[in-house]
């Protein structure tokens, strides 16, 4: 196989050293020796939770899954055609991962930016579930697990944030109550296709993975 990118093969080595079970994390360097060296190259950090879910294809063999992930305002999620909305998310063929932020209602505040944080996500899990509550598609997960299992099923996500978000080592720097930040983490470490942002918000720049706004 001919690859016309240095990215693309530090890439492609950077997922066989993370397909072994003993791989945690890996740095690739890739160097043109006919350049001189250092001269011309790319460098990369990658980790085991960066890399793309697999799947089986149709033939037996192993697939990566790269998730649409939807990022769904409150008026989104409130929305009388909310069905209809998730049938053209679905629509794209890929494994769907629902997000959602905060709710409208006020959320406690603690004074303690810890323990807020904890306030915070436990906030957009409720409202995880209130999606859920309207769709019967909706499944909330709250591991990798989970994530891993109903992508491989077929299964329509909502993203309770909490557990992953709590237990990375490289988290999200952005607070709790950024929904859009919060997405945009999960759709780059999980790999994703591309991060839609349903309704109001605004689109961040700099993002790894594409982002599209979706304004009904």
């Amino acid at each position: 196989e001919r690859l016309n990118l240095l990215e693309t093969l530090a890439e492609r080595v950077a997922e066989r050293v993370l397909a072994e079970p003993q791989a945690m994390r890996v740095f690739v360097r890739i160097e043109k020796l006919d350049r001189g060296p250092g001269a011309l190259g790319v460098e990369i950090v990658r980790s085991r939770a960066a890399i793309p879910v697999q799947g089986v294809a149709a033939d037996g063999s192993a697939e990566a899954l790269h998730p649409l992930v939807a990022l769904l305002s409150n008026a989104a999620i409130a929305a009388p055609d909310l069905a209809q909305r998730l049938d053209r998310i679905e629509a794209a063929g890929l494994p769907v991962i629902l997000a959602v932020g905060m709710p409208d209602e006020a959320v406690p505040q603690s004074g303690h930016r810890p323990t807020q944080r904890r306030i915070d996500l436990l906030a957009i899990e409720q409202n995880a579930w209130m999606l859920a509550a309207r769709d019967p598609r909706c499944v909330v997960v709250s591991s990798r697990t989970e994530i891993d299992w109903a992508m491989k099923q077929g299964r329509t996500i909502v993203w309770a944030p909490s557990k992953i978000v709590l237990d990375a080592v490289d988290g999200p720097k952005a607070p709790a109550r950024d929904a859009v930040a919060l997405a945009l983490w999960l759709a780059e470490t999980l790999a994703a296709t591309r991060l839609e942002l349903h309704g109001d918000v605004s689109a961040p720049a700099g993002s790894r993975v594409p982002i599209a706004v979706v304004t009904r």
